[in-house]
């Protein structure tokens, strides 16, 4: 028909047109580290190569998993040959000596003060849930709410005290008494060993910093970053701010930039610059001199003498650190409030990675904070709508443990301000799962027969009212 002909296109019609009027090419334009939408940010020349490769993915998968069931099979054979034969006299004498060993254990522990019996160590080797990587660069991340001096004295806890009076008659509580828990904190983030301890560290509700933990976590290889909060609740006890900080391990990454949104401001509820109390780090993996391009450059260093090496992907990896600690009210104007500063963050980060970071499209993003919020709350749901993903969260689903992470904090208070209990998930290690990032293991957080108080947190092992998450992020090359 008429309009059929008129909208036909004729093939003959850019053969005729003049060069300079042709149109020029679309320019590339670079990917937002946080995504509108993650399904968004796949083209539909991406999306139908991913599903042309989907099946030959599969094969390859299914070829894996028959490579590793045999391999595991030759591994169970090996044990049942390589196993020496057991009698009932052996059995007794290694029930003897289990009983020997458990008796000195307790001997032992009896003599060592409440705080190293008790302390909760993430980093031990019996508490990480593990998934397997091949050759990945990768990172552990450390998200603690570390709880503030000046609220641990005034929130009243059940299952703690605050003070050196009256001990004997308080010693089923936990002393908060800094001098005592300040050494717990460090505990329960490093296990006091540098080479187990997470590469980052984020941490909020931080009012020790230049007399603490700064100078105690230099000791252990790291730097740091803080961000006081002008409108903290500690002021109204007569006490020092708290704020947010990132520590990072000097040897394994270098810090590029920095940046705190909306510091500082005129009023504390101002919704143009309220992104929560967070701040984000740049940093640029360090190459391992170990790895194949570290060893090209060092050979390539002998032979051109002092003339600059050449630089790979890997030398250019970038990550985007961001901590933030959100709006606490548990109400509808709480809820609107978080979800309103999760928007403002989410903008200060794609300002700060689209302008500094050298390849936008691979720089990946890991989000760890107190968010105040459940899984299910807008804030939490806005930031998996932009593609970040709970590392716990994938963690559980990956290895069919739905109750690894049941709680982040518990507590139950008795104070004036706040009052009654809260057992909930709330604190998030949040990584750009849409760039290829992946979890590899996190720390096992405890059950509640765990947790030697009846009344939650802070108690033994636990110098706060919230756990510490660690996860491992896999970077992608």
């Amino acid at each position: 028909d008429a309009r059929a002909r008129t909208h036909a296109p004729d093939h003959n019609a850019r053969s005729h047109r003049p060069r300079h009027a042709r149109r020029a090419p679309r320019a590339r334009r670079a990917r937002a580290p946080i995504a509108d939408d993650a399904s968004a940010s796949a083209s539909p020349s991406r999306r139908r190569a991913a599903t042309r490769a989907a099946p030959r993915r599969r094969r390859d998968d299914d070829d894996d998993d028959r490579d590793a069931s045999r391999d595991d099979a030759d591994d169970a054979r090996a044990t049942r040959v390589d196993a020496p034969a057991t009698t009932g006299d052996d059995e007794k004498t290694g029930d003897d000596d289990d009983d020997a060993r458990r008796r000195a254990r307790e001997a032992s522990s009896e003599t060592d003060d409440d705080a190293s019996r008790y302390v909760y160590d993430p980093n031990r080797d019996d508490a990480s849930m593990t998934t397997s990587t091949s050759g990945a660069r990768t990172i552990q991340v450390c998200q603690y709410n570390a709880l503030a001096d000046a609220l641990a004295l005034n929130d009243a806890f059940a299952s703690a005290y605050y003070g050196e009076d009256d001990a004997e008659a308080n010693e089923e509580m936990y002393d908060l008494n800094w001098t005592k828990r300040s050494k717990d904190l460090l505990r329960a983030i490093t296990s006091n060993d540098s080479t187990t301890a997470p590469d980052v560290i984020c941490m909020q509700e931080c009012d020790h910093y230049y007399d603490f933990f700064e100078p105690e976590l230099k000791k252990l290889g790291y730097a740091g970053l803080y961000k006081e909060d002008q409108w903290s609740p500690c002021r109204k006890f007569g006490a020092p701010c708290d704020g947010v900080c990132i520590f990072y391990k000097t040897d394994k990454l270098e810090l590029l930039s920095s940046h705190a949104p909306g510091t500082p401001r005129a009023r504390k509820d101002d919704p143009a610059l309220n992104a929560g109390k967070t701040l984000m780090a740049r940093f640029r993996l360090k190459k391992d001199p170990r790895s194949e391009s570290g060893i090209r450059n060092a050979i390539g260093t002998l032979i051109r003498g002092n003339a600059k090496p050449v630089f790979s992907g890997e030398d250019l990896q970038e990550i985007v650190v961001v901590t933030t600690h959100l709006e606490s009210a548990k109400t509808v104007d709480g809820i609107i409030t978080r979800l309103e500063q999760t928007k403002e963050l989410c903008r200060h980060l794609n300002a700060f990675a689209t302008s500094l970071c050298a390849d936008v499209d691979k720089v990946q993003i890991i989000i760890a904070g107190d968010l105040n919020a459940t899984p299910n709350e807008a804030c939490v749901v806005h930031l998996r709508g932009r593609g970040m993903r709970n590392a716990y969260e994938d963690m559980s689903a990956a290895l069919g443990d739905k109750n690894s992470n049941r709680f982040s904090t518990w507590k139950t208070r008795t104070g004036l301000f706040k009052t009654g209990e809260v057992k909930q998930t709330i604190d998030y290690i949040l990584y750009s799962a849409h760039r290829g990032s992946k979890v590899v293991s996190v720390a096992k957080l405890p059950d509640e027969s765990e947790i030697p108080s009846d009344v939650g947190l802070p108690t033994f092992g636990f110098p706060s009212d919230h756990l510490p998450l660690q996860a491992r992020i896999a970077i992608p090359p």
